[in-house]
This record gives C-alpha cells, structure tokens and sequence, in this order.
C-alpha cells in the first residue's frame, strides 16, 4: 500500500451502507458541502450492507454539526480517529 499525505482536520469514520438504491445520495445529501470527502472506500458485504470507511474534512467548530449529520443519517457508524490499527493503515 502507498503511502499518504496527512489531511487536515479530517474525520475518519466507519458507516454500514444499505444494500439499496439511492444509499449513497442519501449519504451525500446528509453533510453539508461545507466538508471536502477525502477519502471513500467501499467493501460490499452482499445483503448485509457495504463497509464505507469515509475521511472528512470537518472544522473543529463544525463537529457537533458533523456528529449530528451523521447520526440522522440513521446508517450504523463509527467513529475510527481513535482507532489504532486505522492510524496504522493510514500512515
């Protein structure tokens, strides 16, 4: 894997997308432009959903806001700054 840049003031997070059409607009629709998407993966898990691990570009002042966007979206997420083996994985 190569190797990456540091981005400022992003929010790595972990959302469980429904297998369904229109999931991802939903998804866009729900944060506010103001907030660059700076990265995007996803992993397909058939019925079940797809994993989504989404990097965001969130101003300190706006993480309530962000928090809240995420949560009404009512898609499962995760916040994953803390998590170590991501930390790895982005380095």
């Amino acid at each position: 894997m190569g190797g990456r840049t540091s981005v400022r003031d992003e929010r790595l997070c972990r959302f469980v997308f429904p297998e369904r059409p229109g999931a991802l607009m939903k998804f866009l629709n729900a944060f506010s432009p103001r907030w660059n998407i700076s990265l995007f993966h996803y992993r397909s898990q058939g019925e079940m959903g797809a994993n989504v691990l989404v990097g965001m570009q969130v101003q300190e002042q706006d993480e309530e806001e962000f928090i809240n966007c995420a949560s009404l979206l009512g898609y499962d997420y995760q916040d994953e700054g803390s998590n170590v083996a991501f930390q790895l994985l982005m380095r």
